[in-house]
């Protein structure tokens, strides 16, 4: 079946302004006119230049490109997407200027110019947005107020139409992955989810078989799941009946005495298991009442010591006073070392008499002004301390006796369970779950409602089976759709594929499509070079697989347009993959890209490399725009020191922009 080949028009972009974009510290409000077929903003690491491919991403769609992102739905791409956008550029625009920071972007897409400007931090609202057609004329004018989001909705409905697509999420994801290749590098040729989602979009097909593909693969797996439910919530329903069944066979088979022993074991084990927990409370709170009055005590015991301290500095009357001698002089047993006396220690009798410190032997003064008062507060806090060490000792004794008691709920506890055990293992009687004194007529009851049940699930999951099989045969003639489809693309989009691949390669490629089996068997792109196929990535090195790729974009966006309007490629350039043998190669498959009026908007990092002087050495100044980002933010320490080599690259690449561009482009891809 021949499928009716639908063509696509893009955004080709004419200009950027930003406004408040702090990341770009010395010109964070900025406006490029874009008037070249190649847009290079060139700079050194870490100034911004990914964030410049995501700002433009932004502006176009209200998003940004997730990373480690797997598509499943493409309105739930587009949520993911636009929920990022917020958390991507949270922190590259500062907090003062996250009010007023915008992007403005002016495009055409076929005959009409789109302009629209939208704050970083308000994805789904456009601040201003207009269309016009090749004459200038106003086909939609702004209006100042439309509400924010009406205006974005209104944005959408036009660039879905005039974009021939059949969804803004459909736009949102080829944008973010085929018409871009950012930071995150994500491989679109091994991404058969996207793949085939791109497949449909990109092959001339009508839009809607996208969507429809997306609906039928969501109809059936949410069918086969709901099967899945159905049989496992059957299998349940099954084991209970097995267990009921069985109780109700135990019942009518156990001696009475024997179930009457094991129903008062049931209710002692019940018994006991709450008598131990409230044991266990309790002797959790004696516990932490105790670690209270142990701190209580010390505190006590310091401001004693204090209190003591002071009344010595002002009586001689006041030693005997202190804990640790008072015990000493009534016990007859030194506190310090553990000398038991008949009638005291002598010493410390000695140095009291003397009115001495009996452990420093140091005179004492006798300041008799407040020595009532000291006494006072010392006698009070005497009394204090042996009434806190009077509940501590208590309190240990209460959780002596309730550590006792707990672990003898234990003991008695774990002997129920055991000859619980072995009753169940003798008698065949009912597990714990299960309640001992059921009645039959309740469990026949029962046993009739779980079988009613197990046909009732069993029917619903041969539903859910029909309605997954009926998204399967809905599914096969859009597969031959793509499969024609794909057949007629040989034509054209395999040797523009490999004409770009190749001049980068330098080796013999082949492209072919896969379409997998089934709705389950998604179709994805087969990989070949030099006869050997390549269906993992590792397979290649790092920089074929980035180059590949874009390779891919690019083909795929100009088979999208052909006839229609030229494409553009958002391209962070990863130019770090490169060694020096395919640096110019590379340069040489951007240009070629470019050659016949297809756009390429790119950053790079400014080195001694060839991707740049070359791509400047085919297209010079006609067409090819260079901007040095180096002016748009601060260097770091090193940079300035080494500001002199950008400069020197700089100017290599300036220079053969001057001289580039003289041969013609049409013999260089000969």
């Amino acid at each position: 079946m021949s499928a009716e080949r639908r063509q696509t028009k893009l955004p080709h972009l004419r200009e950027v302004a930003l406004n408040a974009f702090s990341l770009y510290r010395v010109k964070p409000t900025v406006t490029i006119d874009i008037d070249r077929d190649v847009f290079c903003l060139a700079g050194a690491n870490g100034l911004g230049k990914s964030s410049f491919i995501a700002a433009l991403n932004y502006g176009l769609t209200g998003g940004v490109a997730p990373p480690n992102v797997r598509v499943e739905q493409l309105s739930r791409y587009q949520r993911d997407a636009s929920a990022y956008g917020t958390k991507y550029f949270t922190g590259r625009i500062a907090e003062l200027d996250r009010p007023s920071a915008s992007v403005a972007l002016r495009f055409r897409v076929g005959e009409f110019e789109y302009y629209v400007r939208r704050r970083f931090f308000a994805a789904h609202e456009l601040e201003e947005f207009s269309v016009s057609d090749g004459e200038g004329r106003t086909v939609v004018a702004h209006e100042p107020h439309m509400d924010a989001e009406e205006r974005h909705r209104l944005y959408e409905v036009r660039l879905v139409q005039d974009t021939g697509l059949q969804t803004f999420a459909q736009f949102v994801f080829l944008q973010h992955f085929v018409f871009s290749f950012d930071e995150h590098r994500h491989l679109l040729f091994w991404d058969t989810r996207a793949t085939e989602l791109v497949l449909y979009l990109a092959l001339g097909l009508d839009p809607s078989l996208a969507k429809q593909v997306d609906e039928l693969r969501k109809a059936a797996a949410a069918a086969g799941s709901q099967a899945r439910n159905a049989q496992y919530q059957a299998t349940l329903a099954r084991n209970e009946l097995e267990r009921v069944t069985g109780q109700l066979r135990r019942k009518s088979g156990v001696d009475e005495s024997v179930m009457d022993r094991y129903r008062n074991l049931q209710s002692d084990r019940e018994r006991i298991t709450v008598e131990r927990n409230a044991l266990r409370t309790e002797l959790a709170d004696s516990r932490l009442e105790f670690a209270e009055a142990s701190a209580t005590r010390m505190r006590k015991r310091l401001e004693y010591d204090e209190a003591f301290m002071r009344r010595l500095g002002r009586t001689s009357a006041g030693p005997q006073l202190h804990a640790i001698i008072g015990q000493s002089l009534s016990d007859h047993q030194c506190r310090i070392c553990g000398t038991q006396h008949s009638t005291g220690p002598v010493a410390i009798k000695a140095a009291v008499a003397l009115n001495k410190c009996p452990l420093c032997t140091a005179d004492l003064v006798h300041d008799p002004s407040d020595a009532e008062e000291a006494q006072e507060r010392l006698v009070a806090l005497d009394q204090e301390l042996a009434a806190v060490s009077r509940r501590s000792t208590g309190l240990a004794k209460t959780i002596e006796r309730l550590d006792g008691e707990v672990r003898e709920k234990q003991r008695e506890l774990a002997s129920i369970i055991n000859e619980v055990s072995e009753m169940q293992a003798h008698h065949e009687l009912p597990s714990e779950e299960e309640p001992a004194d059921a009645d039959e007529g309740l469990l026949r009851d029962r046993i009739s409602q779980l079988e009613g049940s197990i046909d009732v699930l069993l029917g619903r999951k041969e539903e859910h089976l029909r309605l997954r099989a009926e998204a399967l045969a809905s599914y096969e003639p859009i597969q031959a759709q793509l499969k024609s489809a794909w057949n007629e693309a040989e034509v054209e989009f395999v040797p523009r594929f490999r004409r770009l691949a190749e001049e980068f390669m330098g080796l013999p490629l082949q492209v072919t499509l896969d379409a997998g089996s089934g709705i389950s068997g998604m179709a994805h792109l087969a990989l070949s070079v030099s006869g050997t196929h390549r269906r993992r990535s590792e397979q290649l090195s790092e920089s074929q697989r980035f180059f590949l790729d874009i390779a891919l974009r690019m083909s795929l966006a100009q088979h999208m347009t052909s006839g229609s309007g030229p494409a553009c490629l958002l391209i962070d350039t990863p130019e770090g993959a490169l060694d020096i043998a395919y640096e110019a190669k590379a340069g040489d498959m951007f240009a070629s890209f470019t050659a016949d009026g297809d756009q390429v908007i790119m950053t790079a990092n400014v080195n001694t490399s060839q991707l740049l002087t070359r791509m400047a050495e085919r297209s010079g100044r006609a067409k090819m725009q260079f901007v040095r980002m180096t002016e748009w933010t601060t260097l770091t320490d090193v940079q300035v020191e080494e500001e002199h080599l950008f400069e020197k690259a700089y100017g290599a690449i300036e220079e053969a922009l001057d001289n580039g561009g003289s041969e013609p482009l049409a013999a260089l891809n000969d």
